[in-house]
């Protein structure tokens, strides 16, 4: 997809025990919060503000389910959203509960790229969470760095996938390495 490319830092296992759906829906902003939101609540995880807004930049490829933004387009449409942007939106999602899917970057929607910042300057975003980058004065300056620089968005990704994938590891014998990521590995039986 044109991303960049880096090395993860090898020595993490996995829990022995799974992350339930609650934990996992816990940990993970709503595509509704704020800017101010996604700081605060990432904050305590250890990132800051241009590690969540590079991180947001994922939201360059990939596609989302119409009821995860249809709130920014019924009743009401909201002001932050440009109004050619919605009516295509609206043409995919035409009811608050559409079950329709719709790409995060329509222009480049397979290509990693920082496209989605551009995106957000002219008021496309498709997630209250995504817009509201540009919008909030903190984070503003961080996405129009990214828009102009591609090369910046890349290198700061980069590194805060990193930083992001260092907290709370487990190594040693606090883990085990999984055959299979999805599922624990059988318990050992010695015979």
């Amino acid at each position: 997809s044109g991303g960049p490319q880096y090395r993860v830092p090898l020595g993490r296992r996995d829990r022995r025990h799974l992350v339930t759906r609650e934990d996992t829906i816990n940990n993970i902003p709503s595509p509704r919060s704020t800017a101010r939101q996604l700081i605060d609540s990432l904050r305590n995880k250890g990132l800051d503000a241009t590690d969540v807004v590079a991180l947001s930049g994922g939201h360059t490829i990939g596609r989302s389910l119409c009821t995860s933004f249809t709130n920014r387009l019924y009743p009401n449409q909201d002001p932050t959203m440009d109004q050619c942007f919605a009516q295509s939106l609206k043409r995919t999602c035409p009811t608050v509960d559409s079950n329709g899917t719709v790409m995060f970057d329509v222009q480049t929607p397979n290509l990693f790229d920082n496209r989605y910042y551009i995106n957000l300057k002219n008021r496309q975003g498709l997630f209250t969470s995504d817009q509201d980058l540009y919008m909030d004065s903190t984070t503003r300056p961080i996405v129009t760095r990214f828009a102009e620089n591609q090369r910046l968005f890349f290198e700061r990704f980069t590194f805060s996938m990193i930083k992001m994938g260092m907290m709370n590891v487990t190594t040693g014998t606090q883990g085990e390495i999984r055959a299979n990521c999805s599922r624990r590995n059988a318990p050992y039986r010695s015979t």
